[in-house]
């Protein structure tokens, strides 16, 4: 009896187990990229997928809803199929969406039991219809490389990789403000050109790829990529970047103040109608260099902090750490306070000379 009602209990097993109804690949819409635009009464969402895990080809729909759960369930319309969001590489939301407030069309993302909120998330210049029908060489561009964007950032050292937990947690923190990566087509396909600055989840400007380095570099995320300056007698240098350490200091006695100090190690890739046998030519560049970043830097907290009221850098997560009773006393007038604090930039390059830089390469 107890073999019986085991072979039974196993069989029920298999048969709801089979009859769970859970669709097949080929019923699903295998999602790799989605957009979202706000119409004024809703969303427009538009997608890029493939029709089947072995289809490297991407296909387009666009769908449309009050809320962006609906508009993506009237997918399901257009294409008779299930939307599949485990395959999914990245968001992008238009213009219109972060001016008006990110905080209703990103919330899908988060809260959603089908989707990753560890996927790439980008801002368009326009819609993110744009970006994602975009075509290169006569093909649209794969989402893939579109993920790619962000981790460029990792090479050129001007790009911020943000994923969409990244910005939630910058929203929720104490004393951070949170950034996006800004796209826009070109006939070439898609680029970064800028970085987007928020207040909570509006947008509230915009600062170059210039500033967006002065940034990272002071947060500790620049890996690597090149600076041109002016050397001797016109001449200019490209230094490549070895080892950048950044930091952030604090001091309240005098009222707050921050201190932001990089070091920098870099080679000397190319050097074009310069004398680097001239005694002064190797400090020459350093200065340069060093006043490039440090101007780069002032450039993204005068935009961002100063003028925006955005605490991109995180200095109230600072103090929240490190001086917690002033944090509770002036947290809720932070945004009007950072315009008041002082600020200070420093920088150190080292360039590493030419029979250093032979001796690497004997070693």
């Amino acid at each position: 009896m107890k073999k019986l009602s085991v072979l039974f209990l196993a069989l029920v097993l298999c048969v709801s187990i089979s009859g769970c109804g859970y669709p097949e690949l080929y019923e699903r819409v295998l999602i790799h990229g989605i957009g979202v635009d706000w119409t004024g009464e809703g969303y427009k969402v538009t997608v890029r997928s493939s029709a089947s895990a072995e289809d490297e080809g991407e296909e387009l729909f666009t769908c449309e809803g009050e809320t962006v759960l609906q508009a993506l369930s009237n997918l399901s319309l257009t294409t008779g199929r299930e939307p599949f969001y485990s395959h999914n590489y990245l968001v992008v939301f238009g213009m219109d969406c972060a001016v008006n407030g990110l905080d209703d069309c990103l919330d899908f993302f988060v809260r959603y039991y089908n989707t990753r909120p560890a996927v790439k998330m980008y801002l368009s210049a326009t819609t993110a219809e744009e970006v994602m029908s975009t075509e290169k060489d006569g093909k649209l561009m794969k989402m893939s490389q579109l993920q790619a964007l962000g981790q460029g950032g990792r090479y050129n050292g001007q790009a911020a990789e943000v994923e969409i937990l990244d910005f939630v947690n910058a929203v929720k923190g104490e004393g951070t403000s949170p950034v996006l990566p800004v796209l826009r087509a070109t006939d070439d396909g898609v680029e970064v050109f800028a970085t987007g600055y928020f207040s909570g989840c509006k947008l509230a400007g915009l600062m170059d790829l210039k500033a967006t380095r002065g940034w990272l570099a002071s947060m500790g995320e620049l890996k690597t990529g090149e600076l041109t300056v002016e050397g001797p007698e016109g001449g200019t240098a490209t230094l490549s970047l070895r080892k950048v350490s950044g930091k952030i200091e604090q001091d309240i006695s005098d009222g707050p103040a921050f201190r932001v100090i990089l070091e920098v190690d870099a080679d000397i890739s190319s050097a074009d109608r310069m004398d680097m046998d001239r005694g002064d030519a190797y400090s020459q560049i350093e200065d340069a260099a060093r006043q490039l970043l440090e101007d780069e830097v002032k450039s993204a907290i005068d935009r961002a902090v100063t003028d925006g009221g955005c605490d991109i850098f995180g200095f109230g997560r600072l103090l929240y750490r490190e001086e917690p009773e002033f944090w509770r006393e002036n947290k809720e007038r932070w945004p009007d306070l950072m315009a008041e604090c002082q600020y200070q930039v420093s920088a150190s390059v080292k360039v590493r000379r030419l029979e250093q830089e032979n001796q690497n390469g004997i070693d």
